[in-house]
């Protein structure tokens, strides 16, 4: 009896991989229009203040560590966008628990291979998830690895923490969703953490991603075409 091959942590089968492109697909052309406008600079806009607990400062300190600079404001433009669609959705979250998904949703992208995980997300979301249990319970825990694990999939998750940064990264790398963002804010937040080389640097890493981990949702995403949303992102112009 033969066995096929086993698959990593993280990894989409080939009906999940056609799939997520197809949604990939269609989210992309949906959008488009919105990706093509340019942000109008306003000023004025109120970001919200990271929360400055032990463990929140412990989350700032390991992101400052392990990623680059470009990467490092980005997560923090995304902790932004995810309160504000933290309103915008009416979701209750608790802060603390979006700003370690948000600053540490990437603690792996770009990485070497990790045997046995084939997405860079599952092996960040299990990264944070030992930093968070080491504050918190193991559900909130749960919460952020899951959250960092899914935050790449074209599909929208229900949970609230997740719900809220996969709409931020979607908004931080390609514009998604920019119209229901104040104006005003979205100036601040890009004056305050400027997206300086992070174009490249996340196009690296995506090349990275597909050639290590050629089954994961990032792979699968920059094969039909992320280049373009990103490419066009409004933030970016």
């Amino acid at each position: 009896m033969s066995v096929g091959p086993v698959m990593r942590v993280g990894e989409l089968t080939g009906r999940e991989r056609l799939a997520a492109a197809a949604s990939a697909t269609t989210a992309a052309t949906t959008a488009m229009p919105g990706c093509l406008r340019r942000v109008r600079v306003e000023s004025g806009g109120e970001p919200v203040r990271p929360p400055d607990s032990r463990y929140a400062r412990e989350v700032a300190e390991r992101a400052a560590d392990q990623l680059a600079p470009a990467v490092l404001a980005h997560s923090r433009r995304c902790f932004q966008w995810s309160m504000a669609f933290a309103g915008i959705d009416e979701l209750r979250t608790d802060p603390e628990q979006v700003w370690a998904a948000a600053m540490l949703h990437d603690l792996a992208l770009g990485g070497p291979d990790v045997p046995g995980y084939g997405c860079f997300a599952a092996i960040g979301g299990e990264a944070a998830a030992r930093l968070v249990a080491r504050h918190r319970p193991p559900a909130d825990a749960d919460v952020v690895r899951d959250a960092i694990a899914v935050h790449f999939h074209p599909s929208e998750p229900d949970e609230p923490v997740a719900r809220c940064l996969h709409s931020a990264v979607n908004l931080d790398v390609v514009g998604y969703r920019l119209r229901e963002v104040d104006p005003a804010l979205v100036a601040t937040i890009e004056a305050e953490h400027p997206r300086d080389g992070f174009r490249e640097a996340f196009s690296d890493a995506m090349r990275i991603e597909t050639r290590l981990r050629p089954h994961s949702s990032a792979a699968v995403l920059w094969r039909v075409g992320a280049r373009l949303p990103m490419a066009l992102n409004p933030l970016a112009r």
